[in-house]
């Protein structure tokens, strides 16, 4: 097997197992997300298989729920990050000289600020909310996706078949959605691939500083924030929402790094 098929099967692998976890608790969950009869830090066994957190809900529970968080905020974030960047991406690269360089600089801009920065200084202006987050995380996400399709687009339309076409006086959407997407899409979905292992991390810092998604529900960086006081007395507490993150994270980027080889 190839290093190239190794990396997309683990990666493969790991994104499954988490999405199917999560797709599962929408169907069953051990317990209510808001039941705290299990007794406060209780340990791993019983009804309660990975255990208790401070308030006595069930880890279990709260770990899935946390997987549908991340699992939401990173297909949306991409799916924000993907419109707008690639629509501002094709924008500069079709646009006048001027105008090319002023969404340039733009994106220069954005791109200088660290992502989870800017995400935290849109989500305190917003307010603290899932859908702010993924909003937060997608704009971040854009600037960076603008400019790598503002790159393949001046690319593709340097090729000679697009001058051949034009001269056969096919329309600017028609080479847009006939040449210039088909060549560029394999490459922005890489990306946006990557920017999603990105956008989980960038939610679970949000959730740990109280700035993701709010109270009853569960996040995988809160899980780690509120286990942090205990994480010598009741460990599983930080190392579930721990390891959980990490897998889903490596998955994204190995399927990513595999699909780029």
């Amino acid at each position: 097997m190839s290093r190239r098929s190794l990396h997309l099967g683990i990666g493969l692998t790991l994104v499954l197992v988490v999405t199917g976890a999560v797709l599962v608790s929408y169907l069953h969950l051990p317990f209510s997300p808001d039941d705290t009869s299990g007794g406060r830090l209780a340990p791993p066994g019983g009804d309660h298989l990975l255990g208790t957190d401070k308030l006595g809900r069930d880890l279990l529970t709260q770990l899935l729920i946390g997987g549908r968080v991340a699992l939401g905020t990173a297909l949306g974030a991409v799916a924000v990050g993907g419109v707008l960047g690639v629509s501002a991406g094709l924008l500069a690269g079709f646009a006048t000289r001027w105008l090319d360089d002023t969404v340039a600089v733009v994106l220069d801009i954005l791109i200088a600020f660290p992502t989870l920065l800017l995400a935290m200084l849109l989500v305190a202006g917003a307010g603290a909310s899932l859908g702010t987050a993924i909003l937060a995380i997608g704009l971040a996400m854009a600037a960076i996706v603008a400019r790598l399709t503002r790159v393949l687009v001046k690319q593709v339309l340097s090729r000679d078949y697009i001058t051949a076409a034009r001269v056969a006086g096919v329309s600017w959407p028609r080479i847009v959605a006939s040449h210039v997407l088909p060549n560029i899409g394999p490459v922005v979905l890489v990306n946006l691939a990557l920017q999603a292992g990105l956008a989980v991390l960038a939610e679970a810092s949000l959730s740990y500083l109280g700035l993701g998604t709010p109270p009853p529900n569960a996040s995988w960086g809160r899980m780690l924030f509120e286990a942090q006081a205990s994480v010598l007395t009741a460990p599983v507490a930080a190392l579930a929402p721990g390891i959980a993150l990490v897998i889903l994270v490596i998955g994204i980027n190995l399927t990513a790094d595999g699909l780029r080889r």
